[in-house]
């Protein structure tokens, strides 16, 4: 046997085990690896179930506003003696149970959210008459995009509730909706009595809910603001341009 196949054997016959040592160690590291990923998976998963249940928590907490102002609108039509609005006012109260109770993912076309929206408006309008003005300026560029459900309506419903509801005379809402660059703006704004706008709290759970919603699905920039400008107070969202549900 010549020297160099000597050599080669006795390295094999070395090398061997120490390659089988290499490989057990690398074989553990890609283990624990794994075991790390599938961790980091499982706390991922965890994370976002929670944020989906605290979501929904946040949601259900306010659609019972809506539903005892609508109710309590409907009852002054029957103290009144008014039966024909309250049969109207009914099938408007309807029209949202409908939509109440139908599974929504967490964010929903705009288009969808105003048509709600105008049920309540519509028995508010039945119940003030002449006295209350609704205007719309929806940019046509932005209501394509979608949004946290019962935004909108929770914006309009805090305007009756801590400010039209104590207006005498003429009572205005305005509902303004824009597209800037990559964000959207919507603007709900009363000519209601005033009011102390530099805590959010005071308005109930509302607004609360809505800053909370926005920070749960949106890594970009939000906004929710309530300000008093010139008699008007104007409750201000801010959130990006979303299409087709998309975060």
């Amino acid at each position: 046997m010549s020297e160099s196949v000597f050599t080669l054997i006795v390295l094999v016959d070395l090398g061997i085990p120490i390659a089988s040592y290499v490989i057990l160690l690398l074989l553990g590291y890609f283990d624990k690896e794994f075991d790390y990923l599938q961790l980091e998976k499982k706390k991922i998963e965890m994370e976002n179930e929670l944020h989906r249940v605290e979501y929904l928590q946040l949601t259900q907490q306010i659609q019972p506003h809506f539903l005892f102002n609508s109710l309590n609108a409907m009852l002054s039509l029957g103290r009144l003696g008014k039966t024909a609005d309250l049969n109207h006012a009914l099938e408007e109260f309807s029209k949202f149970l409908r939509y109440k109770y139908v599974e929504k993912e967490s964010l929903v076309p705009f288009e969808k959210e105003l048509i709600y929206t105008s049920h309540y408006l519509s028995i508010q309008q039945i119940r003030f008459g002449h006295r209350l003005e609704v205007h719309y300026q929806i940019d046509e560029e932005a209501k394509r995009t979608y949004l946290p459900p019962y935004m909108l309506q929770t914006l309009v419903e805090n305007s009756f509730k801590h400010g039209l509801e104590k207006k005498t005379g003429t009572k205005t809402l305005s509902i303004s909706l824009k597209r800037e660059g990559n964000w959207v703006i919507l603007q709900v704004m009363d000519n209601g009595p005033e009011f102390d706008t530099s805590n959010l709290g005071q308005t109930g759970i509302g607004l609360e809910n809505i800053k909370k919603r926005l920070a749960l699905i949106y890594d970009l920039y939000s906004e929710l603001s309530l300000k008093r400008v010139s008699g008007i107070t104007k409750a201000t969202v801010i959130w990006p341009y979303t299409l087709e549900g998309k975060v």
